[in-house]
């Protein structure tokens, strides 16, 4: 039955305008940020899977950083063990002239002047071979790399425990007699040996940070990919549900029209 007095019509149209706004406002906001939860009203389970996840997600990233890291040091320690196979290579060279008969004491000279500032880079590229301060090649390296979300996995050492220094290296002696150089032919030898050893350690270990790098890229594309199901918008489905919603907001807003339209024809018979 039409009354004047409460205008059921409108407050009905006027309700279901309001409700069919805040959920256009929910569309366009999802619209416009890209994710389907923009509060924790929109999914609060959904939500909370996805708060759980993205700190799986960090947990991964930072393993990622530290193997990145860890890389790094490695490439480092094994740049210096290079360099210094480098110089054992000339100082084998200069220790196998100074030991043969074909020079003369004064050119064992000139080859141990040369022998003695290659000892002392040695010492220098074993001096500057650090990351942040830590020395690589002293035999003191060791530290531990956490390369996974997961808290029970055992993170990776890395023992860098031999100096390669030219005392430790017993790269001591002189190049003055034959007998000298000879006996430096045999000390670099084994310092080639030891260097190699070194390199092959480090290479090693590498590779582990290498593997576990591309496990950690894997666990991290797969977990991006579920926390898209929780949180990615269906820019497909929003837009459909914009034009829907935008037809109920048209019939709503001609509804509370025609309600105030009836009202107003109402309040005429009384005049």
């Amino acid at each position: 039955m039409p009354g004047i007095n409460t205008n059921m019509s409108a407050t009905l149209a006027v309700s279901n305008l309001n409700k069919t706004t805040d959920e256009m406002t929910s569309v366009l906001t999802a619209m416009s940020s890209g994710k389907s939860i923009n509060s924790a009203s929109d999914d609060a389970s959904g939500l909370a899977v996805y708060t759980a996840m993205s700190v799986d997600y960090a947990a991964w990233e930072q393993a990622g950083d530290n193997a990145e890291i860890a890389t790094s040091i490695l490439e480092t320690a094994d740049g210096g063990l290079s360099e210094i196979g480098d110089i054992l290579e000339r100082m084998y060279e200069l220790a196998s002239e100074a030991s043969s008969g074909a020079v003369t004491d004064t050119e064992r000279g000139y080859l141990d002047a040369e022998y003695k500032e290659l000892v002392a880079q040695v010492d220098s590229i074993v001096n500057s071979t650090t990351y942040f301060d830590t020395s690589l090649l002293d035999g003191t390296y060791d530290e531990s790399f956490t390369v996974s979300a997961d808290s029970s996995v055992a993170a990776i050492s890395v023992t860098l425990d031999t100096a390669f220094d030219a005392a430790s290296l017993t790269l001591s002696g002189d190049l003055l007699n034959s007998a000298n150089a000879t006996t430096e032919l045999t000390a670099i030898e084994a310092a080639v040996t030891t260097v190699s050893a070194g390199r092959a350690d480090v290479g090693a270990i590498m590779s582990r940070f290498e593997y576990a790098a591309g496990n950690i890229e894997t666990a991290q594309t797969n977990l991006e990919s579920a926390m898209s199901v929780y949180m990615d918008a269906d820019i497909a489905e929003l837009s459909a549900d914009q034009t829907e919603l935008g037809v109920k907001m048209d019939s709503a807003i001609q509804a509370l029209s025609v309600s105030n339209d009836n009202l107003e024809k109402l309040s005429r018979l009384l005049s």
